[in-house]
């Protein structure tokens, strides 16, 4: 009798309370602060993964060290991470599958003003990042698409640091082009200096959309065991997607929040640029990030001669897609 009293209860209480009875906890381990992480952080906020029964515990460690000792220790059942993080981690042995993408860094190739084409590249000094870093590799990346050949057709020039070092050096003439990301050149124009460079091209006449974005891996037996959850992880964060292009108070309180911006100005155009460009409506993972990974990462165990797709599970996103889940947020149409 006793016992039957208990089930009783059980059941009484998971029918006042059934996001209660069915939430699922999930542990994220999410580094750097980038606006592509909008979704993250607005679907917690906002309440969106209570909706979908799932529990996020969000934590952020402040430097790239913490974020390799968290992948190292595997302390989280998924990564919210640049992709060559991840595909490091994974060369060292960790189980994980990149299941989505919420954006990239909106990427500029800049020359002095005078240069138009880029065959008048040629024989010219070209910033870069350190010699085989992530930066090193987008520039030779950006070169080749262009129709150009980074070690016989131009000079690498080696600029340590972040990408505005790399530019103030196109602008005092020390090189001839560079690749910058869309803030730099917001600030630029603020100061109305645009006249001092020239935007040959971008991530889309590129077909580049690599470096700085933000890649979602889940570790293999969290998926295997509980695939619903992680669906529901990422049908909170379209949902949020959806919210911020419906409600631009939402986008801007997440963008002061998170990454301390304040300024009307730059909150328009971080708005423009991410929420209404950058920020994918489907977060379909995305192979070039991946593959710029294993560009760099390739050697390591884990990874030795695999290809991006070996590394991608895109049927999480294709299935909502495939069951109208986008259609209901946007309309049948998009």
């Amino acid at each position: 009798m006793k016992s039957g009293l208990i089930l009783l209860s059980i059941l009484f209480c998971a029918l006042i309370h059934p996001a209660w009875a069915q939430e699922k906890n999930l542990t994220i381990v999410s580094y750097p602060p980038r606006p592509p992480k909008l979704p993250l952080w607005l679907a917690r906020d906002a309440g969106l993964f209570k909706k979908y029964g799932v529990d996020v515990a969000l934590k952020e460690p402040a430097s790239s060290d913490e974020l390799l000792a968290a992948l190292a220790r595997r302390d989280a059942d998924m990564y919210a991470a640049t992709a060559p993080y991840i595909v490091s981690a994974i060369g060292d042995g960790a189980a994980l599958g990149f299941i989505a993408n919420t954006g990239y860094s909106v990427l500029k190739l800049l020359t002095r003003p005078e240069i138009t084409a880029p065959s008048q590249l040629k024989g010219k000094r070209v910033g870069t990042g350190e010699l085989g870093s992530s930066q090193d590799r987008i520039t030779h990346q950006a070169l080749l698409r262009v129709g150009l050949d980074p070690e016989r057709d131009v000079t690498l020039v080696p600029i340590g640091g972040r990408s505005v070092e790399r530019l103030k050096a196109l602008i005092a003439g020390k090189i001839d082009a560079t690749t910058s990301n869309e803030d730099n050149l917001f600030e630029l124009e603020r100061r109305g200096e645009m006249d001092k460079v020239r935007v040959l091209a971008d991530n889309e006449s590129l077909k580049l959309y690599i470096g700085a974005g933000v890649d979602f891996a889940v570790a293999s037996a969290v998926l295997r065991r509980d695939r619903a959850t992680v669906k529901n992880f990422l049908k909170a964060m379209c949902d949020a997607t959806a919210l911020a292009r419906r409600d631009r108070a939402a986008a801007d309180r997440i963008f002061t929040q998170y990454i301390g911006v304040r300024d009307p100005a730059l909150l328009d155009f971080m708005y423009r640029t991410y929420v209404l460009g950058a920020i994918p409506q489907k977060p379909f993972p995305k192979a070039e990030a991946v593959g710029l990974g294993l560009e760099e990462f390739g050697a390591k165990p884990g990874v030795k001669g695999k290809k991006a797709e070996d590394l991608i599970d895109a049927s999480l996103v294709r299935e909502l897609e495939q069951e109208g889940f986008f259609d209901r947020l946007y309309g049948s149409s998009k």
